[in-house]
């Protein structure tokens, strides 16, 4: 596979991704941006930096890997290193005490530039701590850091909030420092979960869910989804397998799902109603391993 085949590998990759419609019209714009490069020889423009807003468990380690490997591929960024992204997660600091996160980062930064002089990639740097501390000077010296590195780390800031108030806070707090451009992600709805659930999870072992199973799963996602604790692909990947679970522990008729053999998972069902009071005991700071969705 040829660069150009793998950028369009890696393009398609995204326009699959779930609750990312915000993301894939940024990168049909980088898209557009790329072409227009070479077609036209501008001399070199740089890209903004983002700010993506997101639900907890909402799929960023999938989206920015994704986002990576595109950015590589159609070569829009250069990279260098041993990885092309990573994640960082800066504690929140008191303005009277010691501030060793820029440290920790630059370290962070030194280690995974491997036998390079620099990294040269995306630093996707989780911010969720400070959304109370927008003002403070701590705060504001992560962006001065990134700014003076800007040449080389292409920063994709991520808060899981859709509080306007505090997204405009963090979006004044970035654009005194660096161009920053906003990416609202918007999780799938209760419908659109359940048949990505069937394409992801069931399809493979050719399963086919019936319509009032369809129903059953909908209303039992829509009983936990607006929960506080609700860890988005982490919590329907559990829900998921679960179900499959319980479906290979009993003698299947065939291929066909229907709501009676998924009674044990409705609305009211004692396992809905134990999910929703653990998951806050399973859910992970930061973000969830690339099975997201």
């Amino acid at each position: 596979m040829n660069r150009q085949q793998s950028a369009e590998k890696c393009y398609g990759d995204i326009m699959e991704l779930q609750g990312a419609d915000a993301l894939k019209k940024t990168v049909r714009r980088l898209r557009n941006f790329q072409q227009n490069k070479d077609i036209y020889s501008v001399p070199d423009v740089t890209l903004p930096n983002y700010l993506w807003t997101i639900r907890r468990g909402g799929g960023v380690s999938s989206s920015v890997n994704a986002f990576a490997e595109y950015l590589y591929a159609a070569k829009i960024i250069n990279f260098t290193g041993i990885v092309k992204y990573f994640e960082f997660i800066p504690a929140y600091t008191a303005p009277d005490a010691h501030f060793s996160e820029l440290t920790r980062l630059n370290n962070t930064i030194s280690e995974i530039a491997g036998h390079y002089r620099f990294f040269r990639g995306i630093a996707c740097i989780i911010i969720d701590e400070w959304l109370d501390h927008t003002g403070e000077a701590h705060f504001l010296n992560i962006f001065d850091y990134i700014a003076n590195h800007n040449d080389k780390i292409l920063a994709v800031f991520c808060v899981h909030t859709d509080n306007k108030r505090s997204i405009a806070q963090v979006e004044a707090a970035i654009a005194s420092y660096m161009r920053v451009e906003t990416v609202h992600f918007k999780f799938p709805c209760a419908d659109e979960l359940v048949e990505f659930i069937e394409r992801k999870y069931f399809s493979p072992g050719n399963f086919v869910l019936t319509q009032d199973a369809k129903s059953l799963l909908a209303e039992s996602l829509a009983e936990i989804i607006p929960g506080r604790n609700f860890n988005g692909f982490v919590t329907v990947k559990q829900l998921a397998n679960d179900i499959l679970y319980s479906l290979l522990t009993t003698k299947l008729g065939g291929i066909k799902i229907s709501a009676k053999m998924l009674s044990g998972f409705g609305r009211d069902s004692e396992y809905i109603k134990r999910i929703k009071s653990t998951v806050a005991n399973e859910s992970v700071i930061g973000f969830s391993a690339r099975e997201e969705g």
